[in-house]
């Protein structure tokens, strides 16, 4: 259950609203690359502690510091494969299982009563899908079912970055402790919990579901 006087509920998407599963990207790349007689090494994009050239164009890619297409010339690069942008786009969406519309639909309701926004590492190609998908179900944007979205390529830094909570904080108008944050990743709880902000663990999608009907009736 989620006990405290909150204003703001404040959602991550991947493993939380969105089910991802990195290997399926990774697999599809290393599987191209292989046929060209190389292989993709270290393609962990989450894991900050593997270190590689890919791991570098991720962490770049979610923050803003490169573009779209210099991405996609990365990706080339690095697998040493020649792919269209299209299929670069298509394989890196594959990440993307399905979004959880028992939660959207919990959040539709929530927004009654609370302010509900969005922190993410995420970055533009998945954002465009994203919205396609969420469009796809509720005819509208993605960014009209929240009262603010933050991405971390349009901010310029990421989670556990402790500025990034900041800049959230200071944009949002509500006070820390006024926020709860739920994020699938313990290390991006740590950081938001020392500048006063709740932290709520997500797990798993059936007690989140539950913690968050909880809210609805109270």
């Amino acid at each position: 259950m989620i006990d405290g006087n909150y204003k703001m509920l404040l959602f991550d998407l991947g493993g939380v609203i969105v089910d991802i599963d990195p290997s399926i990207t990774e697999n599809k790349f290393k599987e191209i690359s292989n046929s060209h007689g190389h292989n993709f090494k270290g393609l962990d994009y989450r894991n900050e502690k593997v270190s590689s050239d890919l791991t570098s164009l991720f962490f770049d890619y979610e923050q803003g510091f490169i573009n779209d297409s210099e991405f996609r010339y990365g990706i080339r690069q690095i697998g040493k494969i020649d792919v269209s942008d299209e299929e670069i786009d298509n394989i890196w969406n594959l990440v993307i299982v399905k979004i959880n519309k028992t939660l959207l639909d919990q959040i539709l309701i929530l927004r009654k009563k609370y302010s509900i926004m969005i922190l993410s590492n995420t970055n533009n190609i998945h954002r465009v899908y994203f919205d396609s998908l969420v469009k796809k179900i509720y005819k509208k944007s993605f960014m009209d079912i929240f009262d603010r979205v933050f991405y971390s390529y349009e901010m310029r830094c990421r989670k556990p970055d402790k500025i990034i909570y900041q800049k959230v904080i200071d944009s949002s108008g509500f006070k820390p402790d006024e926020i709860v944050f739920f994020d699938d990743m313990i290390e991006n709880l740590t950081e938001c919990k020392k500048l006063g902000m709740n932290s709520y663990h997500v797990t798993d999608s059936k007690s989140l579901e539950k913690s968050l009907t909880g809210l609805i009736n109270n």
